[in-house]
């Protein structure tokens, strides 16, 4: 299947860090990672790859038949055209995704941001139904009728923290896959990594999070025996938020260097 895979070469050619693969989350696709953490990891020294799944963006597939197997197989495609074990980066059902690749494909490193939990989206639905429920509207509208049909305000108020812009947020969406949403209320268990060889694992996640308690990161680290870092007052959307995308970034990048991936 042709993936669109957007690429952005490390900016030192003597570096001897792994190259990076950024896995988006629902409802986008791989350009959501061009504007802040594809330049700023670049400079860093990293090659970055960043997929669009089928159906996204410009990837190959039929989104109203996906899985979320169908979506591991694609980031499993998109490692095979890598030269070495990439670091998987991956935001929301991205990150839930990347779980279920851990114990069989061995990064050299994991960060999960503001990710699904191994559980899925319970949490999530009465986390939202009592806090958003205008939220959890517009994304029934999405689903069914595409960013056309919803509101740039209410979805910035989703994915981003009071003040920022969110005059282009819209250009980011797109549906998703009726199966994959679905599924994610109750998926099936990732495979816990333990012992030898176990990848560092990251869990990096907000406490302002629209559509994820903090009880969803701390699941997803206790289950992984991940580091866990909480950013006080940061939302859903920590690549895109003007105000948290370079300590998210900087988090990552630390943890990176810490683990030496």
């Amino acid at each position: 299947m042709k993936l669109e895979i957007l690429h952005r070469p490390a900016k030192s050619a003597s570096s001897l860090r792994p190259p990076i693969l950024f896995v988006h989350g629902s409802y986008c696709s791989a350009h959501i990672w061009e504007p802040y953490f594809m330049p700023y990891f670049s400079e860093k020294g990293y090659g970055c790859h960043a997929l669009s799944l089928r159906g996204h963006g410009q990837s190959d597939g039929m989104l109203s038949w996906a899985s979320l197997a169908d979506y591991c197989e694609d980031v499993v495609q998109a490692i095979g055209t890598l030269d070495e074990p990439p670091v998987l980066i991956g935001h929301s059902m991205g990150g839930l995704i990347i779980q279920h690749l851990l114990a069989q494909h061995r990064p050299r490193a994991a960060v999960l941001l503001a990710s699904v939990p191994p559980s899925g989206l319970g949490s999530s639905a009465m986390h939202m139904s009592m806090s958003a429920p205008d939220i959890l509207w517009q994304l029934g509208l999405l689903q069914s009728l595409g960013p056309e049909a919803v509101s740039a305000e209410v979805m910035g108020r989703a994915m981003l923290s009071p003040g920022s812009k969110c005059d282009g947020i819209l250009a980011y969406l797109q549906r998703e896959s009726p199966r994959v949403a679905a599924e994610l209320l109750a998926p099936s268990q990732p495979t816990p990594v333990r012992g030898e060889g176990k990848p560092p694992v990251l869990v990096l996640g907000g406490d302002a999070d629209m559509f994820l308690p903090v009880s969803a990161f701390r699941e997803t680290a206790t289950f992984f025996e991940a580091e866990l870092e909480i950013l006080h007052g940061a939302p859903h959307g920590l690549m895109l938020d003007e105000a948290w995308r370079k300590k998210a970034a900087d988090e990552t990048l630390s943890f990176l260097e810490r683990s030496s991936a």
